[in-house]
């Protein structure tokens, strides 16, 4: 009688452990792009936006902090194709203050900056986001477009506390 005591006790453990992972795990996690470097022309070229994206598991509603200058820096959402050539003349967006963003759909996400000579420096990062409990590996043919870049949201500062979204206001160059 003690011994199924036991065994019943250690499944009930086990089943708010689980529990209590699972519904952990379905929390956004909050992350500073670049850690304390922030958002700028990174001194270790491209590559250290890459190992940063690299050391995160990204899922979506995870919130991403952009931290840089105003006027000196901006966050621009570019296709693949523009990522990878550095053209910034006609992003899908650009957000010209820092923020926290909400990446609503799984993909990936392409961002860069458009000053003049900022992108071929490094300050560009290619980030995948994996559905809510899902596996952190991105689909070898995803690409970004003006439709999937609703899928961002800004996070007002003001109102993070409640988590109210608001609709990304971007100008498009």
């Amino acid at each position: 009688m003690v011994a199924k005591s036991m065994n019943v006790s250690n499944v009930l453990v086990l089943v708010i452990a689980a529990a209590v992972f699972t519904l952990h795990g379905t929390e956004a996690a909050q992350y500073t792009v670049g850690d304390e470097l922030g958002w700028t022309i990174p001194p270790g070229g491209a590559a250290t936006y890459a190992s940063w994206a690299a050391k995160h598991s990204l899922v979506v509603s995870d919130i991403l902090t952009f931290n840089f200058a105003v006027g000196e820096q901006d966050l621009a959402l570019v296709t693949k194709e523009d990522f990878d050539a550095c053209n910034t003349a006609e992003p899908l967006f650009v957000f010209q203050e820092p923020g926290d963003f909400i990446f609503e759909s799984e993909g990936m996400y392409y961002l860069t900056c458009t000053f003049a000579g900022h992108c071929a420096k490094g300050q560009k990062i290619a980030l995948y986001f994996a559905p809510s409990g899902g596996s952190p590996s991105p689909s070898p043919a995803a690409s970004q477009s003006a439709d999937d870049a609703a899928a961002v949201k800004f996070v007002s500062k003001k109102e993070y506390g409640f988590k109210k979204l608001m609709p990304v206001t971007m100008k498009s160059l």
